[in-house]
């Protein structure tokens, strides 16, 4: 394995390590491991909204530079939608890197075919450049999702564009145009070829099995059951005070473990094939998404 993957693939076990913990008494499973004081962490969530309709005139700038609307690209189809912004280097590259992945697993559901992949850039400031990188970056990795490229659309535009289309998903995030800062939770939402919500997949984390139930039911236009209540997202650390909330303690406790075996096998790795009984362990395998 060449240095470089393996120095990616450490630095996003780390960023999940810092970001996953529990948030208590909220019904949450997972929040964000530092919380500033100026953040509120009830304005950083995703409330489903399953039956919600989501408006087709929203006009918005694809990664071509092509003026769109949201209902433009649906095209008969369902639509997997995924809030991000194209910058984000934390949790956003976990979703983006995991949907791809599972995406490619899925042979009989194909983008552009079967579904439409809509990535809403919450980050009014940032150009379609920015979101044709980031396109780019998640399809170089598979030809096969590659291929599908028509059926990806990267979309940029204003804050009340965004907000048009986040609201109803009921994806709330803060954004600070002073600082660029944004605090947001992770998870994809599916909807209907008419634009309705139809289910939510929460974290960072998904399986074919899941995905392709998603798209299923939006594909009959038949509304999900509500996910589990999971937060996982990124919240801004405050460089003066880098605060911590009192109940992460022990789910950074527990990280740090999972860091330090993920370490311990990496280094074995390195070090040369190990056999453990009559099995070869090697790192590529542990990285490998579950698939139910």
């Amino acid at each position: 394995m060449s240095s470089h993957i393996l120095a990616r693939r450490l630095a996003c076990l780390s960023a999940w390590c810092l970001l996953a913990v529990v948030a208590m008494g909220q019904g949450f499973q997972q929040a964000t491991a530092v919380v500033p004081p100026s953040v509120n962490i009830s304005d950083v969530r995703i409330i489903q909204r399953l039956g919600s309709q989501l408006p087709g005139d929203v006009p918005f700038t694809d990664q071509d530079g092509h003026a769109v609307t949201f209902g433009s690209l649906l095209k008969g189809r369902p639509a997997l939608v995924l809030a991000i912004f194209y910058e984000c280097a934390g949790v956003c590259t976990l979703e983006m890197e995991n949907l791809a992945t599972t995406l490619s697993k899925i042979d009989d559901k194909l983008v552009g075919r079967d579904l439409s992949v809509i990535v809403i850039g919450i980050n009014p400031k940032e150009k379609p450049d920015e979101a044709k990188a980031r396109l780019e970056e998640t399809l170089a990795g598979s030809k096969k999702l590659k291929a599908t490229e028509a059926g990806w659309h990267f979309l940029t535009g204003s804050l009340d564009s965004i907000h048009k289309i986040t609201n109803p998903l009921g994806f709330f995030y803060t954004y600070d145009p002073a600082t660029d800062v944004i605090n947001h939770p992770a998870g994809v939402m599916f909807v209907t070829p008419s634009g309705v919500v139809s289910s939510y997949i929460l974290g960072a984390q998904y399986t074919t099995s899941g995905f392709r139930k998603a798209i299923d039911l939006a594909s009959k236009s038949q509304i999900g059951v509500k996910s589990p209540d999971i937060f996982f997202g990124c919240i801004h650390v405050d460089p003066l005070t880098g605060k911590r909330s009192i109940v992460i303690q022990n789910v950074l406790k527990v990280a740090g473990v999972v860091t330090i075996v993920v370490l311990a096998l990496t280094l074995l790795t390195l070090g040369g094939k190990t056999r453990f009984g009559k099995n070869k362990i090697g790192l590529e395998d542990e990285w490998d998404l579950p698939d139910e």
